[in-house]
C-alpha cells in the first residue's frame, strides 16, 4: 500500500464524526486489512449495559471498509452495500478491536469479513460484507 493511500484513509477516518463521536480509533491500516479499536463506554451500551450491537455493527463495519480502502483507485469511495454479523458474546469488556480484512476483489465489489476482539483476544462477533467502489465523478 502506498502512502498516498495510507495518509488519505487517515484523514477520511480522522474527518469521519461518526468516528469522533463513538472514540473510534484507526490502530493499524496495511494491504487488505484494518484494526480498529473502541473504549467500551456507557454511552455505547445496550439496557443490559452490553455494547450495543449496532455499535458493534459500526466497528466492523468501519474496520471491513478500510481494509477495502486499501485496495481501491485512489478516485473511489467505498459504500456498504451488505453486511451479515453473528454476535456470539455480549460485549463486557473496557476495550475491543475490529480487524478487517478483504476475502475478494473485484472492479466494483469488495467481500471484506471481519471479527471483533477483546483484550484477551476472545472473538465477540463475526462480519462478513460487500462494500461497493464509487468512482469520483470530478
Amino acid at each position: 500500500m502506498n502512502k498516498e493511500i495510507l495518509e488519505k484513509a487517515e484523514n477520511i477516518f480522522k474527518n469521519q464524526e461518526f468516528q469522533n463521536l463513538t472514540g473510534m480509533k484507526l490502530e493499524k491500516l496495511e494491504d487488505k486489512k484494518s484494526i480498529i479499536s473502541c473504549e467500551n463506554k456507557k454511552e455505547l451500551s445496550q439496557g443490559l449495559g452490553y455494547m450495543h450491537g449496532g455499535m458493534v455493527a459500526a466497528i466492523l463495519d468501519t474496520a471491513g471498509g478500510f481494509a477495502a480502502f486499501t485496495v481501491i483507485p485512489s478516485n473511489c469511495h467505498l459504500v456498504t452495500s451488505e453486511l451479515k454479523i453473528n454476535y456470539m458474546r455480549p460485549v463486557i469488556s473496557k476495550k475491543v478491536f475490529g480487524i478487517g480484512e478483504v476475502i475478494s476483489q473485484g472492479k466494483k465489489l469488495i467481500v471484506v469479513e471481519a471479527i471483533l476482539k477483546d483484550e484477551e483476544e476472545n472473538m465477540l462477533a463475526k462480519m462478513m460484507a460487500t462494500m461497493f467502489v464509487i468512482e469520483d465523478k470530478k
